[in-house]
């Protein structure tokens, strides 16, 4: 008997929110709501999914910010455009501005231009 079995990940948009002051930045902009995950697959089929990170991504200057599992569902959740999002609330993960990122796995600062972090070899 064989059987197809395999991992990967997912990036998945949930919704763009739009007219709101990037952090990254400080223009007026939209983020996006990102889910990420990774899943194992039979046969192309998903069984198990896992490591779900939450993300607000800005389109102006492509900062990547990390944000709670409850921020994640308070935002989700809202209808319209009065959605409030504070700067405390946002973690963040890649600015291209400042040339360095913040590794997820590790929470370390790296250059940019890594593809993975040199301290614990995550992905960044």
């Amino acid at each position: 008997m064989f059987f197809i079995l395999g991992t990967e990940s997912k990036e998945k948009i949930i919704k763009t929110i739009r007219n709101i002051i990037c952090k990254g930045c400080g223009q007026m902009s939209c983020y996006e709501l990102l889910l990420t995950y990774s899943f194992l697959h039979l046969f192309f089929i998903p069984i198990l999914k896992w490591n779900k990170k939450y993300y607000l991504k800005a389109r102006c200057c492509s900062s990547i910010f990390e944000i709670s599992k409850e921020t994640f569902n308070r935002i989700s959740n809202q209808q319209g455009e009065d959605i409030i999002i504070n700067d405390f609330e946002l973690k963040e993960v890649f600015n291209p501005n400042n040339d360095t990122a913040v590794c997820s796995s590790c929470g370390k600062r790296v250059d940019s231009g890594f593809e993975y972090c040199p301290h614990c070899g995550n992905k960044l």
